[in-house]
């Protein structure tokens, strides 16, 4: 990893926006939801990206799910787990990991299975795209993670979106992190964060972003 990111350039453009930053509970027990989008401009094409992001873990098992997972979706409106268009044995072809919902208990856990298209790639992940020698011509991830908690009206959820999309000079990545319930005026997402490591410079950026916003003015 750390020799491809001494290769990734400065970006070309680069902006940190606070979308919402709100506390739903009181100043004794907080209950604050924050959302922020990132936008970036980068000389590297979409399979690079793509490589650099693997070896941080946002592309991962973890991230992209094979199996049956619990209260894990893509979006809240349906977006897939990960979708790309990619050339693989020299055809340009769309893939999808998409959630299933395959049912469970509603007020405690909702069981999504991952589907992967076209049905011949369904045993290739993509973190194993570039040792597979499949180049990502443009690709996004979306994450949504919530919990339940019984007899309480909980927000508790986690929301991570990135695309990154080829333009004529430069590609383009636009990146929302958004989590509720946190119990404190931090950084959203924190986990996603500390692996888009690879724009030198983003996580102390959006820190001070969120230390800074004052809601008050935000309402004005």
């Amino acid at each position: 990893m750390n020799s491809y990111l001494s290769n990734l350039a400065e970006p070309i453009q680069s902006e940190v926006r606070v979308k919402e930053l709100k506390n739903f509970g009181s100043s004794l027990r907080p209950s604050y939801s924050i959302h922020l989008e990132i936008e970036k401009s980068v000389g590297e094409n979409p399979d690079l990206i793509h490589r650099l992001l693997t070896g941080t873990g946002i592309i991962s098992r973890e991230t992209i799910p094979f199996e049956v997972v619990s209260n894990f979706r893509g979006s809240t409106d349906g977006k897939p787990y990960y979708s790309a268009s990619i050339l693989h044995e020299g055809t340009e072809k769309k893939y999808k990991v998409i959630a299933r919902n395959t049912g469970g208990f509603l007020k405690t856990k909702i069981n999504y299975e991952p589907v992967i298209y076209p049905e011949e790639m369904r045993l290739i992940h993509p973190v194993d795209f570039s040792r597979s020698k499949i180049t990502v011509l443009d690709w996004e991830l979306h994450n949504y993670r919530h919990q339940f908690i019984l007899f309480v009206s909980s927000k508790r959820y986690e929301s991570f979106d990135i695309w990154v999309t080829p333009l004529k000079n430069f590609t383009f990545i636009r990146i929302s992190l958004y989590e509720a319930g946190l119990k404190e005026k931090e950084v959203p997402c924190s986990w996603y964060l500390k692996r888009l490591s690879i724009f030198e410079g983003l996580e102390s950026e959006v820190r001070r972003k969120v230390s800074i916003f004052d809601e008050d003015v935000f309402k004005r």
